[in-house]
């Protein structure tokens, strides 16, 4: 059973009679806190209360360096002013902590109000600081800030293995989660839980995409079903149930045993989703207008070193030129809830069914933007076991100039050629191309939608020499797709 969070610690001036009696008739005890070792109590604490009536300046440094301690380790801050002056003082010092979760600065508030507050404050269970957290396979360690999130997420736990799950360029890491429970009259092993660590503002808008978007539109057993929420000052964490003995898309893509995950991806997991953009008419406007508006790319973030390759290429047309002949294309979309960055490590499968781990960029947008994110992505991205210093493939590159000529966006491309160690890239491009064409609502559409993934993928250069080259040549090809549906001359 988890340790009960039941005492606020109270810096400053002693709270008066009345204070007290509020705070202990909501069954909250008040500990005195110690300016000297403001965290030495910090685990089992509610609440942090700081009465600036005395020692103002010493409370306030304290409380800056402090604070970010505090909401780490679930704890609601409140800072208590006597008068405006001093209120106007203390914003001034904390300003860097204006927009911290639970952090409150009070004039002189009525004395049930605060106690209320702290009342109804979830501080969520006490963290187990002595839990022992394994990162195998010579993965980085948690950060301090990550560590304290895990032990407040699994308090009940004497053990966790973390299994990273892929990885991306952003700062979010993804994890299957083993537990060994210290208490249990079930047995100490069970199943395995998912947890996602990002940026806090990013955890809290996953969380809200969970709650608006999946839960009523994605069957039960196709996404993580979100039990735990964890907030600290800059980071937070998901937890939720895990599928077992699963493997990421990207792994069976490149076995070329997919088709059949592709298929339940799209019209099982997705499914929901894709059907609300037949609830209503087609949009009148450009699609990488509407693409750019939904936030999946900005031509103005294309990294300079692929327009100058294109250039060596014969590609002349810069991100201000393609936007320019994009945005004026007559065309028409229909809108649904997208995925925002489907691509094949945030896709889980076992068995028949395919299983969404990621709902960090879930926004409305082109219904077939996000197969041709996923196109894309498959046919781009680098295998971990390809060499990574080697810029130029030019196999490769003359399986996707195939791939992604514009003569295969009027019909899809033909069945791959026999005993190339491609065929598993031009397999998958030609089963989510066939679907992305037939659900297009104008002729250009799938082709436009494919041409700003590539574009968007323009946006990163940090990879190696290989990832770098593969981005370079999608620079190319977009260029000689949107060439094609403008009519203009590259």
């Amino acid at each position: 059973m988890a340790d009960p969070r039941d005492h606020c610690l109270w810096f400053g001036a002693e709270p008066d009679a009345e204070q007290h009696d509020e705070l202990i008739r909501r069954r909250i005890a008040v500990r005195k806190g110690d300016i000297a070792k403001p965290l030495a109590e910090t685990r089992d604490a509610r609440a942090v209360i700081i009465s600036l009536e005395t020692h103002e300046a010493a409370l306030l440094d304290m409380i800056a360096e402090t604070a970010p301690t505090f909401i780490d380790h679930g704890l609601r801050v409140d800072i208590v002013s006597p008068d405006d002056a001093a209120t106007g003082r203390a914003q001034q010092r904390l300003a860097e902590l204006s927009a911290a979760p639970g952090v409150q600065l009070h004039t002189a508030p009525p004395t049930w109000s605060l106690a209320e507050a702290i009342a109804r404050h979830d501080a969520g269970s006490a963290p187990k600081i002595d839990l022992d957290i394994i990162v195998p396979g010579n993965r980085e360690d948690l950060r301090p800030a990550d560590r304290i999130l895990f032990q407040r997420a699994f308090p009940h736990c004497r053990a966790i293995t973390l299994v990273e799950l892929g990885g991306g360029r952003s700062d979010a890491r993804v994890f299957a989660v083993h537990l060994t429970v210290a208490v249990s009259n079930i047995g100490a092993w069970p199943q395995p839980a998912f947890a996602k660590i990002d940026r806090r503002d990013k955890i809290e808008r996953e969380h809200a995409n969970y709650r608006e978007c999946a839960e009523r539109f994605i069957p039960f057993g196709l996404r993580p079903n979100i039990e735990t929420l964890v907030i600290g000052h800059g980071r937070g964490l998901l937890v939720g149930n895990f599928v077992d003995r699963s493997e990421s898309l990207w792994e069976l893509v490149r076995r070329d045993f997919a088709g059949q995950a592709i298929t339940a991806l799209l019209e099982e997991t997705l499914g929901g989703w894709r059907d609300q953009g037949y609830s209503r008419d087609p949009v009148k406007g450009a699609v990488a207008c509407a693409m750019r508006e939904a936030g999946l790319w900005n031509p103005e973030q294309i990294k300079q070193q692929y327009v100058e390759r294109a250039l060596v290429k014969g590609i002349k047309l810069t991100p201000g030129d393609l936007w320019s002949l994009l945005s004026k294309l007559d065309q028409c979309y229909r809108t649904a809830p997208i995925h925002g960055d489907l691509h094949g490590e945030n896709v889980r499968v076992r068995g028949a069914s395919a299983i969404l781990i990621d709902l960090a960029s879930v926004t409305t947008g082109p219904l077939t933007a996000d197969l041709a994110a996923l196109e894309t992505w498959l046919a781009f991205e680098l295998p971990p076991d390809a060499p990574r210093d080697t810029y130029f493939d030019d196999e490769w590159e003359t399986v996707v100039d195939r791939l992604y000529a514009p003569a295969a966006f009027r019909h899809p491309p033909g069945p791959s050629r026999p005993a190339t160690p491609f065929g598993w890239i031009e397999n998958v491009v030609r089963q989510i191309r066939t679907l992305g064409i037939a659900i297009q609502s104008c002729p250009s559409e799938y082709q436009t939608a494919v041409a700003v993934q590539l574009l968007r993928r323009c946006q990163w250069a940090d990879g190696c020499a290989a990832d770098r080259g593969r981005r370079a040549t999608g620079y190319r090809i977009a260029a000689q797709l949107v060439d094609d549906l403008s009519g203009d001359t590259v």
